[in-house]
C-alpha cells in the first residue's frame, strides 16, 4: 500500500535536493565573477596590489561566505502545492512569497548538467504570463519528483487543451527526427560563421575598453599599437587576422553545436512536439501544437547540399519571439519539414500552385543609399584625406559587395499568399523562411514612411503572439487588400488561435 506522505509530497512545505546547495553556490560564483570580474583582473595582473598572504585570506573569506549564503538560502527556500496554486517562498533576509495559478504557467521545462545526470535530478524553470524571464527555478529537483509536480500542474490547468498538455508531456509519440555524431557535424559545418566572427571581434573589442579601464593604459597599449598595424596595412595583416580569428569561430561553433544537440531526439505527440538534447546539459522542451504561432528554418549553401534546414518552432509567449519558450531544431531534413508544415496547415501546401510576389523596387533604392552610397562617401572622403590606400580599397570593396548583396537582397524577397496562411522568404545567402497561419494574426499595421507615402507602398506588420512577421513595401492597394482578408479570416475562424 503507498503511502500518503509519498503521494502527497508536494501538498507539504518541501525543499529541494540537498545537491541543489552546490548548484546555489555555483549560481553564486558565477554572479560574482560577473559582477567583480574588472577587480579580479587587477588582483591577477597587479601583483603590488595586494600581498599573496592577504589574497589568500580574501579567497578564503570569500569563499566561507559564499558558502553559507548558499546553505542559508537553501534552508530559505521551499514550496507545496494547492489546488490550482503553486506557492513558493524564498529569500534570506527578505522574504518573499510567490503564489502562482496553474493557468497562468505557460511551460515548465526540464534540464540536466553533468552534476544533475549524476545524482539523477533536474534544474526545473517555469515560466509565467505576463512575466519578462522564468518566474523562478529550481535548482535541483528529484526527476520522480520533478515529473509528478509537472504532471499535477498540468492536469489541474483548466481548459480543453489540458489533456494535450499532459499527453505532450507524457508521451514519447512517434520519433521524428535523431541526429548522429555526423549529422551534428554537419550542422556545426553549415553554421553561419561569419555573425560568430562578427560577435567575437565586437566582444574583443569590448574588452580592450573594460581592460582600460581596469588596469590602465599600459596594458592596452600592444593592443593598440596591433590596431594602428593593422589600418596601415589593412589588406595583409586586417585580411589576415579576419580569417584567423573565422577559423577560430568555425571550430568554437562546431564544438558548441555537438555539445548543445549531442543525441537530439525530436517527438511527435498527440498534442504537439518534444525535444531533448545536450551532451553536459541535458534539456527538455515541449511545444504545443495550438500554441505555435510562427515556424521559421533557415537554410544557406551549405545546409542545401547537406538537404537540411535549421527548424524553429515560436510558441505564444508574454514576451514576443522569447527564445524561452521557443523550440530551435537544426539539422532537419528537408522531407520532414514538408510533415511539420503539413501538420501545421492541415494540409500540404507545396502542390498548390500560389503566385510567389515580391517586394517593390524602392526596396532596394532606399537600401542602397543609406546602407552602400552614404558609407562609401565617408570611406571615400578618408582616402583622400589620409592618401591612404587601405580606405580606397575598403570603398571599393563596400561599393562593390554591398551594392550586390542589396540588389540580391531585393531580387530575393518574396512572399507567398495562401487562402489561410502565408509564407514569406528573405535573404540572401542565409534564407529565412516564415510562416504564419492567418488565424494566429492578432493584428495588422501598415506603416508607411514618407517616402513610402508618396510612393503609395506600405510595410504590413503582421502582430503575433511570439512576435512579428513583416512584409516591406508592398503597393498600398494589394496591402488593403491583404489586411482585409486576414481580418476575415481572423474574425470568422472557429479554430482556436492557441
Amino acid at each position: 500500500m503507498t503511502k500518503k506522505s509519498d503521494v502527497l509530497w508536494y501538498e507539504e512545505q518541501t525543499r529541494q535536493a540537498p545537491i541543489a546547495i552546490l548548484m546555489i553556490i555555483f549560481n553564486v560564483l558565477k554572479s560574482i565573477i560577473r559582477t567583480w570580474w574588472p577587480f579580479i583582473l587587477i588582483l591577477i595582473f597587479r601583483s603590488n596590489f595586494i600581498s599573496p598572504d592577504n589574497a589568500k585570506i580574501t579567497i578564503a573569506i570569500v569563499a566561507i561566505i559564499v558558502i553559507l549564503v548558499s546553505v542559508w538560502r537553501y534552508f530559505r527556500f521551499y514550496f507545496f502545492l494547492s489546488d490550482n496554486k503553486l506557492h513558493v517562498y524564498k529569500g534570506i533576509l527578505t522574504r518573499t512569497k510567490l503564489d502562482i495559478p496553474f493557468d497562468r504557467i505557460q511551460s515548465i521545462t526540464f534540464e540536466q548538467n553533468v552534476v544533475h545526470q549524476l545524482f539523477n535530478v533536474a534544474r526545473i524553470k517555469i515560466d509565467t504570463a505576463g512575466s519578462s524571464g522564468e518566474e523562478f527555478e529550481f535548482a535541483a529537483l528529484d526527476l520522480k519528483r520533478a515529473d509528478e509536480l509537472r504532471t499535477f500542474i498540468l492536469s489541474r490547468k483548466t481548459g480543453e487543451e489540458t489533456d494535450l498538455q499532459v499527453a505532450t508531456t507524457k508521451e514519447q509519440g512517434k520519433l521524428m527526427l535523431n541526429l548522429s555524431i555526423s549529422d551534428l557535424l554537419k550542422v556545426g559545418i553549415s553554421q553561419n560563421h561569419f555573425r560568430t566572427t562578427g560577435i567575437v571581434v565586437a566582444f574583443l573589442l569590448g574588452l580592450r575598453d573594460r581592460i582600460k579601464e581596469s588596469l590602465g593604459d599600459q596594458y592596452v597599449d600592444r593592443f593598440d599599437s596591433l590596431a594602428e598595424r593593422l589600418l596601415e596595412n589593412i589588406v595583409v595583416y586586417g585580411l589576415g587576422l579576419f580569417v584567423l580569428i573565422l577559423v577560430l569561430s568555425f571550430f568554437g561553433t562546431l564544438i558548441y553545436s555537438v555539445l548543445r544537440y549531442y543525441d537530439l531526439h525530436l517527438w511527435k505527440t498527440r498534442g504537439g512536439y518534444k525535444m531533448e538534447s545536450g551532451l553536459f546539459n541535458r534539456r527538455e522542451q515541449v511545444a504545443r501544437d495550438q500554441k505555435l504561432q510562427v515556424i521559421r528554418w533557415i537554410t544557406n549553401p551549405l545546409r542545401d547540399i547537406f538537404g537540411i534546414v535549421h527548424l524553429r518552432f515560436f510558441q505564444a509567449s508574454s514576451g514576443k519571439g522569447s527564445s524561452k519558450t521557443s523550440i530551435s531544431v537544426p539539422g532537419v531534413p528537408k522531407e520532414l519539414l514538408g510533415q511539420v508544415l503539413r501538420f501545421y496547415f492541415g494540409r500540404s501546401i507545396q502542390s498548390e500552385n500560389t503566385q510567389d510576389h515580391g517586394v517593390h523596387s524602392s526596396f532596394f533604392v532606399r537600401r542602397l543609399l543609406y546602407i552602400v552610397l552614404l558609407p562609401c562617401t565617408v570611406l571615400l572622403g578618408l582616402g583622400l584625406l589620409t592618401n591612404s590606400i587601405g580606405w580606397f580599397v575598403v570603398f571599393a570593396f563596400w561599393l562593390l559587395v554591398g551594392g550586390l548583396f542589396q540588389y540580391y537582397q531585393y531580387k530575393k524577397w518574396r512572399y507567398f499568399f495562401y487562402a489561410d496562411g502565408l509564407v514569406t522568404i528573405a535573404g540572401v545567402l542565409e534564407r529565412v523562411h516564415k510562416v504564419l497561419l492567418h488565424r494566429k494574426v492578432q493584428g495588422v499595421r501598415l506603416k508607411q514612411s514618407p517616402y513610402q507615402r508618396r510612393k503609395n507602398l506600405a510595410t504590413i506588420v503582421l502582430h503575433s503572439a511570439s512576435g512579428d512577421v513583416k512584409i516591406p513595401y508592398v503597393q498600398m492597394e494589394y496591402a488593403l487588400e491583404m489586411k482585409n482578408y486576414i481580418l476575415y479570416k481572423v474574425e470568422s475562424s472557429r479554430l482556436k488561435w492557441m
